[in-house]
């Protein structure tokens, strides 16, 4: 007699927080006791209630914002964003110009925001393989950014479908033990399909000595077959930080380093159900130009694919101009607006709850979803690990009715992440970046953009927001997998060997 197997779910990821009162940071908690305590005593001195009262109200204007939250974000953080947008328009620096007329050296087309100081390097890795980093020296780190052909899941069994997702949080851990590796991104992008990709991959694959009419049908099935769906790409870009002075100082010292390890990770990977390539600098430079500047897809993968290369550089790859708004994002004839992960999912998921997200949608031709996962230290690991357990069960001696039945659920999940982090496991915090783009720069299309994007997020148990305030950078980081400002705009949760699959067939083989 056998019994049915119930199908896997995810899940024991928490957003961590400290041990305040009342669900207030400790910092808060600590400042809002300080100054009950000084306007006791100065009551207690002066008996004064004038003084007394101007207390209470400056301390009201420091303490509110900290302790009142509107949609996960505290007041404080609400009003720091808008005076950095303020600061930011009064400077100018919300409106880029670049090229041939512009302040720009060179009149070229320089990448802008996060992405202005960084610079393009390409080597070779241990498997003879070419790839390219890109090399932001402020910050001393290199993102190698992969493609990725993942294997659907329809291509698996059960059995191998676990084995992926427990490969792919080895590898995770693996990043921990390392300490040299901050952020991992993976990014699905939909795009419309020019037809280049499956013409080329036919011409590579069809022989001379064929017989004519094979020849013909297969030329005609891809030619026949252009432009009408969306194609969906993928890429894994790892950042590495530079942990000597020689390795920070030179480029080419990291590459040896990267060069060395790239092997093992891309078979990592493939253990993974994820078959990864490095990407060359010219493949990099045609994926950010064609993404600042949708109009520019056609030519750069015809320009890829003829072998002759895009004929740009990496300091000539950005937009001409660009416009950033609190909510929305100009660049070149385009507009972008970026959602992220408010919380993660509140209960386990299925392990297909990222299909409807993921998957091409006719009215959302260009989308891209990056999840970018942040690997803590494993030296740091238990201390946070410990930490999160500690704040969690003072909040639960702290609160009564309903509320305590949450905490008591808060400190469990603290404490299961506690056990996984003792028996080896990595800690890794998370997030997820979304972006549509409409390549005509149609503003009044947005409102409907955002409803679709807001009803897939949903079925996919996601709560997500516009990313306000930073647009530019939530486009950077999504596009490139590297930026200075993750964790500073959106919320991570941690999760001990978390997992992501691509429910859906790779894309054709590239040449």
């Amino acid at each position: 007699m056998s019994t049915q197997q119930r199908p896997p779910t995810y899940g024991a990821w928490r957003r961590p927080q400290s041990g305040g009162a009342f669900g207030a940071s400790f910092a808060a908690t600590i400042l809002t006791m300080g100054a009950a305590v000084v306007v006791i005593l100065a009551f207690a001195l002066t008996r004064s209630l004038l003084v007394t009262g101007l207390l209470i109200a400056a301390s009201a204007a420091v303490l509110v914002p900290m302790l009142v939250s509107d949609d996960g974000l505290s007041g404080t953080r609400r009003l720091s964003g808008w005076r950095s947008s303020l600061l930011s328009r009064r400077r100018g620096e919300d409106v880029y110009s670049s090229g041939a007329f512009s302040r720009v050296p060179g009149g070229l087309l320089r990448l802008p925001g996060v992405l202005a100081g960084t610079e393009l390097y390409e080597s070779i890795d241990s498997d003879g393989r070419p790839f390219a980093m890109i090399h932001m020296p402020d910050k001393h780190l290199y993102t190698v950014p992969l493609a990725a052909e993942p294997q659907g899941g329809e291509n698996f069994d059960q059995v191998h479908l676990d084995r992926a997702v427990a490969n792919w949080g080895q590898q995770l851990t693996s990043f921990t033990t390392t300490g040299d590796i901050p952020l991992v991104v993976a990014v699905l992008d939909t795009v419309p399909d020019t037809g280049t990709v499956l013409l080329e991959t036919v011409r590579a694959r069809v022989r001379r000595d064929a017989p004519l009419l094979a020849r013909q049908s297969m030329y005609e099935t891809a030619t026949g077959t252009s432009k009408r769906g969306i194609r969906l790409a993928a890429r894994l870009s790892i950042t590495f930080e530079a942990q000597t002075a020689d390795r920070r100082r030179d480029p080419a010292e990291q590459a040896v380093e990267i060069a060395t390890r790239l092997g093992d990770i891309t078979r990592a990977a493939a253990a993974a159900g994820v078959i990864c390539t490095p990407m060359t600098a010219d493949e990099i430079v045609g994926t950010v130009r064609r993404s600042y500047d949708p109009a520019a897809l056609e030519a750069v993968e015809a320009a890829l694919y003829s072998g002759e290369g895009t004929g740009q550089s990496w300091a000539d790859a950005g937009p001409r101009t660009h416009f950033r708004k609190p909510d929305r994002y100009f660049h070149e004839s385009a507009v972008s607006v970026t959602w992220e992960m408010r919380v993660a999912p509140k209960r386990a998921v299925p392990e297909r709850v990222l299909e409807r997200l993921i998957r091409p949608h006719p009215e959302l031709p260009y989308k891209r979803v990056a999840i970018v996962y942040r690997p803590h230290k494993a030296a740091e690991g238990a201390d946070v690990a410990d930490s999160d357990y500690r704040n969690a069960a003072a909040r639960r001696t702290g609160r009564t009715g309903l509320q305590k039945q949450a905490d008591i659920n808060d400190e469990r999940a603290a404490n299961l992440v506690q056990q996984e982090q003792a028996l080896g496991h990595g800690l890794t915090r998370f997030a997820v970046l979304i972006t549509v783009t409409e390549p005509d720069g149609r503003t009044e299309l947005i409102p409907r953009m955002n409803a679709i994007l807001r009803d897939i997020s949903t079925q996919a148990l996601l709560e997500v927001r516009v990313s306000k305030h930073w647009q530019d950078a939530a486009f950077a980081v999504g596009q490139a997998g590297q930026g200075r400002v993750i964790g500073g705009g959106h919320p991570d949760a941690r999760k001990v060997h978390p997992g992501v699959r691509n429910p859906h067939p790779p894309p054709p083989p590239r040449s």
